[in-house]
């Protein structure tokens, strides 16, 4: 697994949330609670807190760029160990609410590191939430890059 599919997937969670904070609707919907949980997310990434982001993942994750939950965890400690910050904004983001335990995000991720400078490149992104035990989580990410 190289280093830059592992990245992918980690910024993929944190655009996810930051995407979603950004089109914040009613809570009570949804679609709002899936919002909600992806600006604690947001909140979690920009506070240097992977447990924080963590919480908000399914474990039963999976991406075929990184794997499971365990590999993300290591994905965004590596990150904090190299003192990088991560930039990522969501753009053209829809939410689609599949039922009353399930959504899903699509979009365009832009995604960067900041650390001397900013390099912006587009992914497309698919995550799936999920309702486990009254709290939306992701379950499922796919990120591929735009051509």
């Amino acid at each position: 697994m190289r280093v830059s599919s592992l990245g992918a997937i980690g910024v993929a969670a944190v655009a996810a949330a930051v995407g979603l904070w950004a089109l914040r609707r009613g809570s009570d919907s949804p679609e709002g609670q899936v919002r909600a949980a992806a600006e604690a997310m947001a909140a979690a990434a920009r506070n240097h807190d992977p447990g924080g982001v963590l919480e908000h993942v399914s474990e039963r994750f999976q991406s075929p760029e990184v794997g499971g939950k365990q590999e993300l965890r290591a994905y965004l400690l590596a990150q904090l160990l190299r003192g990088g910050v991560v930039e990522a904004r969501l753009v053209e983001t829809q939410v689609e609410v599949r039922s009353a335990d399930e959504a899903r995000l699509t979009g365009r991720l832009l995604m960067g590191q900041t650390g001397g400078g900013l390099d912006l490149g587009q992914r497309a992104l698919d995550a799936t939430f999920v309702k486990e035990d009254g709290t939306w989580r992701v379950l499922q990410a796919r990120v591929q890059p735009v051509d």
